[in-house]
C-alpha cells in the first residue's frame, strides 16, 4: 500500500503522464500560410498513435511498482519513466515546431509537465534522509 506523501504525489504525477497520452500530440497550425500536405500526421488524433502509447504503458508499470514495492526500486522506476516521458515529449514538441504546418498539442505539454514533476519528486525523495 502507498503510505508516504511522496509516493502518493508520484502516483498523481505518473497518472498525469498516462493522461498526457490521450489528447492530441500534434495540431494543425492555423497561422501557417503555406501549402500544407493533406497527409494525416500520426498524433493528430491522439497521443496513442505515437509515443503516447509507450509513455502510458510505462506509467502504468511504474504505478504498479509503487504499489507492489516500497523504497529505492520504486523511486528508480518512477525516475526512469519521468525521464523517458520528458525526453519523448520534448522531442515530439521540437518535431512539431520544426514542421511549420504543425504545432505541439496539449498531450505533449501534459506529458512533459508530468514527467518533470515525477523527476522533481524523485529528486526530493532522494535528497531527504530516511527517518
Amino acid at each position: 500500500m502507498i503510505a508516504s506523501r511522496t509516493d502518493r504525489l508520484l502516483v498523481a504525477a505518473l497518472a498525469g503522464v498516462a493522461l498526457g497520452a490521450l489528447p492530441p500530440w500534434f495540431l494543425r497550425n492555423p497561422f501557417y500560410d503555406g501549402v500544407s500536405p493533406t497527409v494525416y500526421y500520426p498524433g493528430q488524433g491522439t497521443g496513442l498513435e505515437t509515443w503516447g502509447l509507450a509513455t502510458l504503458a510505462l506509467a502504468v508499470l511504474a504505478v504498479g511498482v509503487l504499489v507492489a514495492r516500497d523504497g529505492r526500486v520504486a523511486t528508480t522506476s518512477a525516475a526512469v519513466v519521468g525521464a523517458a516521458a520528458t525526453v519523448v515529449a520534448l522531442d515530439t514538441g521540437v518535431e512539431g515546431v520544426m514542421v511549420p504546418w504543425l504545432l505541439p498539442g496539449p498531450g505533449v505539454a501534459i506529458t512533459a509537465a508530468s514527467g518533470l514533476a515525477v523527476l522533481a519528486l524523485v529528486a526530493r525523495d532522494r535528497a531527504t534522509p530516511e527517518q
